[in-house]
C-alpha cells in the first residue's frame, strides 16, 4: 500500500468531519512526514486540522524553529497552538517532558473538542517501546506498546503511522524534497531512546537478526491480540467492579486462571503494579487467602477469600458515642439518617459499603452510635457473615448503653415487634 494510502485508509475509517483534530508537531522527521500526508488529504477531503508545537528548551535552535513553524502554519491557514516549557530537572527529563506535553494536549482537547490527538509515532518507535518493556519484565498482555487508537487520560490518541518505518519516511522526505528540522538530542545517547536507536538496535541487527524490528512489531501485535481477547472474555467480570468513597471492590471467585487474574488486576488498578506485586496478589486470590494486604505508596490493596479491594481512604476513630435521634447526623466521615418507616427492606451486607448504601431496621429505642468495641457475640456474628476483617474497624455500630446491639453489614435480622420502626442509613461523605 502507498504511504499516503495508509493514512487515507485510517482517516476514511475514523474521521468525523464535524470535529477538528490536533497534530502534535515538532518539525522533525516523523511529524513533517505526517503533516505532508495530512495536507495531501486536506486538498481533497474536509479536514479541520489544528497544529500544536512545544518548545522544550533543550536546544538553542528550538526557539527559532518554533517561529518558523508558526509562520508556516499561518501561511497554510492552520490554527496554531504553542507552549514553551521551562524544565530545570536533570533526572528523568524525557518522562517529565512527556507529562507536560500531555497536559498541554489535554487543555487543548477540552477547549476545542478535538476528535483525536494525532501523533507521528512510527514503526521504529513502536519496536523500541516493545524492547524496553521486554527488558523491564512486562507481562505478555502489556507488550502491546502503542496502538493506532488508544486513550490517555480520556483523550483519544491517534497514531496512524505505526506500520511505516523511519527508513521509508526518510526516503519519502528526500524524494519529495520536504524540509525538516534535525534535533541533535535524538542522537544524544544519555537519552534511552537515542541509545536504543544508535547502539542497541544496530548491535542486535548485526549479531542476532536483521529482521528484529519486524519481529518485535509482530510481538506487539500478538500482545495486542491477547489483550483484546482477555478484555472481551472478562468484560462481564469488569462490569461487576463497584466503587465508593472508601475504594473499589470486585469478587473474583469466578475467575479460574491466574493469567486472567493478573490481567484484571493490571487493568483495574490505577497504580502501576510490579511483576512481584501481581504475582503475590494473584496467588492469594487463586488460593482464596483471607485478610491479606499490601500497602503501596498510593494505595492499600487487600485480598480476602477471592475478593480484591483497593481502599483509598482511612477514617478517624470516634472518641465518644453519640445519642441518635430522628433526622440527619454528621458523624466523622459519615452521613447518618434516621427516619420512621412503615415498609421494611432487607438489612445491608458489607458488600453494600462499596455502593455507599448501608442500612438497617431497628425498633425505636434509645441508641448510641460509634465504632464497635468487639465482644465475643459480635465477633462470632462477623465470622459467620464472612466479613473481611480489615473492614470491621470502619463501620459504626449501634449501642444500648454499653452493649452492642446492631451492626450495619452482617445482614443479621432484627426482631421487630415494636410498632415504631427506625430506618438508619449510613453514607460516606
Amino acid at each position: 500500500m502507498d504511504l499516503f494510502d495508509i493514512l487515507k485508509f485510517f482517516l476514511d475509517k475514523h474521521l468525523d468531519v464535524s470535529r477538528p483534530i490536533l497534530l502534535g508537531f515538532s518539525g522533525g522527521v516523523d511529524s513533517s512526514f505526517l503533516l505532508n500526508l495530512l495536507l495531501k488529504y486536506k486538498d481533497k477531503n474536509p479536514l479541520d486540522l489544528h497544529v500544536a508545537t512545544i518548545d522544550h528548551g533543550w536546544r538553542k535552535q528550538s526557539e527559532a524553529e518554533c517561529k518558523i513553524i508558526k509562520k508556516r502554519m499561518d501561511k497554510l491557514n492552520i490554527t496554531f497552538h504553542f507552549k514553551k516549557l521551562n524544565l530545570n530537572h536533570e533526572n528523568n527529563l524525557e518522562d517529565i517532558s512527556r507529562k507536560e506535553r500531555l497536559l498541554f494536549f489535554k487543555k487543548l482537547y477540552v477547549k476545542h473538542n478535538f476528535q483525536g490527538i494525532l501523533l507521528a509515532h512510527q514503526k521504529d518507535d513502536l519496536v523500541e517501546t516493545v524492547l524496553k518493556r521486554v527488558l523491564e519484565g512486562a507481562h505478555l498482555f502489556s507488550l502491546t506498546s502503542m496502538k493506532k487508537i488508544s486513550l490517555i487520560d480520556d483523550m483519544p490518541i491517534w497514531r496512524p503511522l505505526l506500520d511505516i518505518s523511519r527508513k521509508d519516511i526518510l526516503t519519502y522526505l528526500k524524494k519529495n524534497k520536504i524540509p525538516y528540522f534535525n534535533d541533535h538530542t535524538n542522537q544524544n545517547t544519555k537519552f534511552l531512546r537515542a541509545k536504543m536507536r544508535k547502539d542497541i538496535f544496530p548491535y542486535l541487527q548485526k549479531n542476532f537478526n536483521k529482521n528484529i524490528l519486524d519481529n518485535l512489531a509482530v510481538l506487539s501485535k500478538r500482545s495486542s491480540e491477547l489483550d483484546s481477547y482477555l478484555q472481551k472474555k472478562l468484560d462481564p467480570i469488569f462490569k461487576k467492579i463497584t466503587h465508593s468513597p472508601i475504594g473499589t471492590y470486585i469478587d473474583l471467585n469466578e475467575v479460574e486462571h491466574i493469567l486472567e487474574l493478573k490481567f484484571i488486576l493490571k487493568k483495574m488498578s490505577k497504580v502501576d503494579l510490579s511483576r512481584d506485586v501481581l504475582d503475590k496478589l494473584s496467588f492469594w486470590l487463586i488460593n482464596k487467602k483471607a485478610n491479606l494486604n499490601l500497602k503501596l505508596k498510593n494505595a492499600n490493596l487487600y485480598v480476602d477469600r477471592g475478593c480484591f479491594f483497593i481502599l483509598k481512604k482511612e477514617f478517624k476513630s470516634f472518641t465518644t458515642k453519640i445519642l441518635l435521634k430522628e433526622g440527619l447526623l454528621e458523624l466523622g466521615p459519615w452521613h447518618v439518617e434516621i427516619k420512621k418507616v412503615n415498609k421494611i427492606l432487607n438489612n445491608s451486607s458489607w458488600r453494600e459499603l462499596f455502593i455507599n448504601k448501608l442500612m438497617i431496621y431497628v425498633p425505636k429505642d434509645k441508641y448510641y452510635i460509634g465504632l464497635p468495641v468487639v465482644d465475643k457475640r459480635l465477633k462470632k456474628t462477623w465470622e459467620n457473615a464472612k466479613i473481611p476483617a480489615f473492614l470491621r474497624r470502619y463501620i459504626p455500630a449501634l449501642y444500648h448503653e454499653n452493649k452492642v446491639l446492631y451492626d450495619f453489614f452482617s445482614t443479621r435480622k432484627t426482631k421487630l415487634n415494636s410498632k415504631e420502626i427506625w430506618q438508619i442509613s449510613l453514607k460516606l461523605k
